[in-house]
Order: structure tokens, then C-alpha cells, then sequence
């Protein structure tokens, strides 16, 4: 886990742990773009997660990397509540790790 700025940035294992009440505490966690291999090598995770609390609700973002470290949102979801949102952001979580076991 790394922090930068007021953001959190963890491992999609990391993410599939997360409670709410961190998320209420980190108030922003986003993944990292890239994903340690069987053979302890890092390589690039096409997509990357975000969660954010904010007035308004909570925001999830799943984003698609272009050409690191320029990158555009596949979807983004506000909801009034992190236990909703958070169901959600590791669903996406897990699809992404099941995407990158196949290759």
C-alpha cells in the first residue's frame, strides 16, 4: 500500500479486503497499474480501480489504461452508500484478476 497525496494506492488482493470503515478513513484508494506475475515479475494490468468518497455519495471508476499513464473510464457509479459501492468495486476487482490469470 502506498499513499500519494490524499489518495491510497493498494493491490486488487488489497481491494478485495477492504472494509468500509477503511474506505471512510483512506477516503480515496485506487489500484495499481500493475499486477505481480507467478514468476515475482511486475506487468501491466490494463485496467485500474478508484474509490471516493465524496459530499455526494461514494464514486467507483473503472478505467481503462491507453497509453500509461494517460488512461480513460470505462464506467463510473455514485452511490449513497459504501457498502453498495464497495460490493461493487470488488466485482470489477475480481473480474480484472480473473482477466489477467488467463493470459
Amino acid at each position: 500500500m502506498h499513499y500519494y497525496g490524499n489518495e491510497t494506492i493498494m493491490s486488487l488482493e488489497q481491494v478485495l479486503r477492504l472494509k468500509p470503515s477503511e474506505i471512510r478513513i483512506l477516503e480515496w484508494v485506487r489500484t495499481y497499474e500493475f499486477l505481480e506475475n507467478r514468476y515475482g515479475i511486475d506487468e501491466p494490468v490494463p485496467f485500474f480501480l478508484d474509490i471516493c468518497c465524496e459530499e455526494e455519495g461514494v464514486r467507483i471508476r473503472k478505467n481503462r489504461i491507453t497509453t500509461f499513464p494517460d488512461f480513460e473510464c470505462e464506467e463510473e457509479r455514485m452511490f449513497p452508500e459504501i457498502e453498495e459501492a464497495l460490493e461493487l468495486f470488488r466485482q470489477w476487482a475480481e473480474e480484472i484478476l480473473a482477466k489477467t490469470e488467463n493470459v
